[in-house]
């Protein structure tokens, strides 16, 4: 029994092929459709939670999917464990994302903040503006330039989005990286970057990355989309393309039958 029980772990960790391996969050957001605030996420501590203390046009979900907008109330989750940005190596965000409108000035709609609940402290921050028919990304890292992407996004249209900021030893030299529809979903580098930035703010890094936010900026600057999907994750791997959950049945089938028929053999 106990050879059985140690071989259904082999299988089980393998079994982390088909699912997250590292992340530190993930939600799906697959709860019934209503306000975002109070859901909670596969992966993570707790449940959605408002920034600050705008009630204004409550940020909601509809049918799996994030509703952002303009001009209200902005929220947070917070990560299942803080992320040290001082220890070298990189956090990925992978998000599916539709933009429907955008404007010309632009405006973030998502960043880390340093601290639980707070209402200052936000880095690696992701932008959209439009641009001819459609839109460009941006990426700021807290105060600094924004830095967009050349090549124009279709309204309408869902892309993969995945985000990469490498932790650089020293302060005020952290690197980003956007990747659209990624091809290589192993290898970040093996795919073309959408845009990349360096740090270029007068405020360095935080030391801890503690929860991951939403935020509907003002009319005349933000953008309208919808996200799901959103996983945030030490791995390019775990961001790049969210597994389907059949992967993991067969996966997990195929070690329960190939344990069973050893023990048949026995």
């Amino acid at each position: 029994m106990k050879k059985l029980a140690a071989l259904l772990t082999v299988i089980l960790s393998f079994s982390g092929q088909w699912s997250f391996a590292s992340p530190v969050f993930s939600d799906s957001f697959s709860d019934p459709n209503g306000p975002l605030l109070g859901q909670s996420p596969q992966i993570g501590t707790g449940a959605w939670t408002i920034t600050g203390t705008s009630v204004v046009n409550p940020i909601q979900v509809n049918t799996g999917l994030v509703q952002l907008t303009t001009t209200g109330q902005d929220a947070y989750a917070q990560l299942s464990s803080a992320v040290d940005t001082t220890a070298g190596g990189s956090i990925f965000v992978g998000l599916d994302l539709d933009v429907t409108a955008a404007q010309n000035t632009g405006d973030y709609f998502m960043h880390f903040c340093s601290s639980v609940g707070g209402t200052s402290g936000f880095y690696d921050k992701v932008w959209a503006k439009s641009s001819g028919s459609g839109y460009v990304l941006g990426s700021q890292d807290n105060s600094g330039t924004v830095t967009y992407g050349s090549t124009v996004l279709a309204f309408g249209t869902t892309y993969r989005l995945v985000t990469e900021e490498d932790f650089v030893s020293g302060a005020a030299n952290d690197t980003f990286a956007f990747f659209i529809n990624p091809t290589d979903l192993s290898v970040a580098g093996n795919n073309s970057a959408y845009l990349n930035a360096t740090w270029s703010g007068a405020t360095a890094e935080a030391s801890t990355y503690a929860e991951i936010n939403f935020r509907q900026g003002t009319a005349s600057a933000a953008a309208s989309e919808t996200v799901d999907n959103l996983i945030v994750s030490s791995s390019f791997s775990d961001v790049s393309v969210v597994p389907e959950p059949s992967s993991l049945v067969l996966g997990l089938s195929g070690g329960f039958a190939w344990l069973v028929a050893l023990r048949r053999k026995r």
